[in-house]
């Protein structure tokens, strides 16, 4: 297998499959940038293969548009204030990989939406990774029942109840005075 391997290989190109593992991405990926002519490719004996050096150069493009220029700050007008809680607490030792993979289990499942809230962010702090911090914002024009909020706040915190010392956190409301 290893000799087959070794002569399908053309020196200075790589194959789709191995594109994709250098870039970690998945394959189909890799052909959707060839398609668009991000990636150059070439048929080698009837297969497609990719320069070496177009995949080490290669970039995604971030998504949505990039900002040129900062947008200016404002209040917000239109008889509603822009509300936000911030929560920050502690990851329990040795558990921030299992916080990762059951944050990306809430993400893969859609739960834990807090509906009403406009943005909701979850962050870790750079400088100390078991330190997380829940940041939900919204309109108190959307948001009309803070209480059920506040039940959807427990039911998130009892999912990571093993993982995050709740006793420890810190809860900030917050009414913002200027957006962008």
């Amino acid at each position: 297998m290893t000799e087959e391997k070794e002569y399908l290989r053309f020196p200075g190109y790589v194959s789709v499959k191995e594109a994709a593992a250098i870039l970690g991405l998945k394959e189909n990926r890799v052909w959707y940038y060839i398609r668009l002519n991000r990636l150059p490719a070439r048929k080698i004996d009837g297969r497609s293969m990719i320069p070496e050096q177009a995949v080490q150069d290669f970039h995604i493009k971030p998504r949505g548009r990039v900002r040129t220029d900062p947008p200016p700050w404002r209040a917000y007008r239109g008889g509603a204030n822009v509300c936000g809680l911030q929560i920050i607490t502690r990851i329990e030792p040795a558990q921030l990989q299992s916080v990762q993979d059951r944050l990306q289990s809430i993400e893969q499942e859609q739960t834990y939406l807090f509906p009403g809230t406009m943005q909701r962010y979850i962050f870790v702090d750079e400088n100390d990774p078991h330190i997380l911090l829940v940041q939900l914002i919204w309109k108190d024009t959307e948001l009309t029942d803070e209480a059920s909020l506040m039940s959807d706040l427990e039911a998130f915190k009892a999912e990571l109840s093993d993982l995050l010392d709740w006793t420890t956190a810190s809860y900030v409301h917050l009414r913002a005075i200027l957006q962008t």
